[in-house]
């Protein structure tokens, strides 16, 4: 059998003509090349197919195929794995699935936003429902796991929204919520758990991430690794703010940790604290490299890319690091506000913003802008923006009380108020994958191929 460094290794490195989970390995590179860098809605667009329902996880892509996953119905009942062929956008085929636990399908909770896992097997999709779903690159079903009827109702603010991760022979798993939580590594192969820990309850969103041998999960106030043979957990970093929504980047030593803003308990000096560089190794099993001085990470998780660290914040600032000690570089205003993570390649790091407008970046510590590019024109935009609006009315929930924020936090300004709530309507990108000559752009409805010539 493979050392399990190695077999992680593996995992996490499908080559330059796949993109296999959530931020590819958890890190946002690519070693693709012949990547596109300036593109418009009539140029360098190869092709856009629809996609069914609504899903705001990221593409994954292995060898030729397309994966995407959605749902679909009043409380999303019906979930969607689809596979398209990535030279044309033609749909391969279609797997429909009944959600064991239904909820309410709006703009504020989660739809699909779990992104799959894919290997040489097939692909494995994770549903905010707690279903999980092996298939072959085929489409045939291999095995299911319903965690909602293993485990009990899955409670979480706006919804399940954790990716798998993955080794050369697991699944690994993170069930973050109110109720009695866990993280798993199933069994490719069975389906069966290889190991299973219970952890703290708590509402969080966060994905793991596998890196030297050990699985890292920041989530709810702490940063926690666990061996990724048995789940032993090997130590624990206490006392973080706002480490809920953004996940850790890969490093080749270790991890970046992201945090936001707390609105409940607004602590400026905490959250940035809380946005740090752990290093694996040494006597305690690892060491806080360094700590920002002042960053509020946004939805997105940062990337790491040579020797530098870019995060974003939910003004659509992009504030560099260095890498070795945390020093910022700049922070610079992209042109737009960024919901996927960047994607960073050889010289580039491409940040694919919430309303189809991405900013390329020269990589290194002074803010080069080298293209910005769009997937709509403006007046397509609107129009679509406009038509999507007045369609969710009937299923989004009514404002809070007396202006206040989502989940009950601080009033907000009537046009912030007003903002968020229609913030996940329409032609939001949630994530892109990349392989080589190729994006694939992922919005709530739609699959945009942007290919070099």
């Amino acid at each position: 059998m493979l050392p399990l460094l190695l077999a992680s290794a593996l995992a996490a490195n499908p080559g330059t003509d796949s993109w296999a989970g959530f931020r590819n390995d958890g890190s946002g590179r690519t070693a693709a090349t012949n990547l596109p860098v300036k593109w418009s809605p009539t140029e360098l667009v190869a092709w856009r197919v629809e996609t069914p329902g609504y899903g705001q996880s990221s593409p994954v892509v292995w060898k030729g195929n397309v994966y995407l996953t959605s749902v679909e119905g009043e409380q999303k009942e019906k979930l969607h794995v689809c596979c398209f062929a990535a030279a044309d956008g033609k749909k391969l085929w279609a797997k429909t699935f009944d959600a064991t636990q239904k909820g309410k399908n709006n703009p504020m909770m989660s739809r699909a936003a779990g992104t799959p896992v894919a290997d040489a097997a097939g692909v494995y999709a994770l549903f905010e429902s707690g279903d999980l779903i092996a298939l072959d690159h085929a489409g045939q079903v291999r095995w299911q796991r319903h965690f909602a009827k293993e485990f009990g109702e899955l409670k979480n603010n706006h919804g399940l929204g954790s990716s798998p991760a993955q080794t050369e022979s697991a699944v690994v798993v993170l069930l973050d919520h109110q109720g009695p939580s866990k993280l798993l590594a199933v069994d490719k192969s069975t389906g069966k758990d290889a190991w299973a820990v219970d952890r703290t309850a708590r509402s969080s969103w966060t994905s793991p991430v596998v890196v030297s041998g050990t699985v890292v999960v920041s989530s709810g106030g702490t940063v926690t690794g666990y061996a990724a043979a048995d789940g032993k957990q090997l130590w624990e970093l206490a006392g973080l703010i706002g480490n809920s929504i953004p996940s850790a980047a890969v490093t080749a030593d270790g991890v970046v940790v992201a945090a936001g803003e707390n609105r409940q308990k607004p602590d400026a000096d905490g959250t940035s604290k809380s946005n740090c560089k752990i290093t694996l190794g040494g006597k305690d099993g690892y060491s806080v490299a360094w700590r920002a001085k002042k960053l509020a990470a946004g939805t997105a998780s940062p990337v790491v890319h040579a020797g530098h660290v870019y995060f974003t914040d939910k003004s659509g600032f992009v504030i560099c690091l260095d890498e070795k000690t945390g020093e910022e570089k700049y922070r610079e205003r992209l042109d737009n506000q960024q919901w996927a993570t960047p994607i960073a390649a050889g010289e580039h790091v491409f940040f694919f913003g919430k309303d189809g407008i991405t900013t390329v970046l020269k990589a290194g510590d002074t803010f080069e802008k080298v293209a910005s590019n769009k997937v709509w024109s403006d007046a397509d935009a609107a129009k679509r923006k406009e038509e999507a609006k007045k369609k969710a009315e009937a299923t989004l929930p009514k404002p809070p009380e007396g202006g206040r924020g989502p989940g009950g936090g601080p009033p907000l300004p009537k046009e912030e108020l007003e903002a968020t709530r229609y913030s996940a309507v329409g032609d939001v990108v949630y994530g892109a994958a990349a392989v080589d000559g190729a994006f694939f752009v992922r919005t709530g409805t739609e699959l945009i191929c942007i290919r070099a010539k």
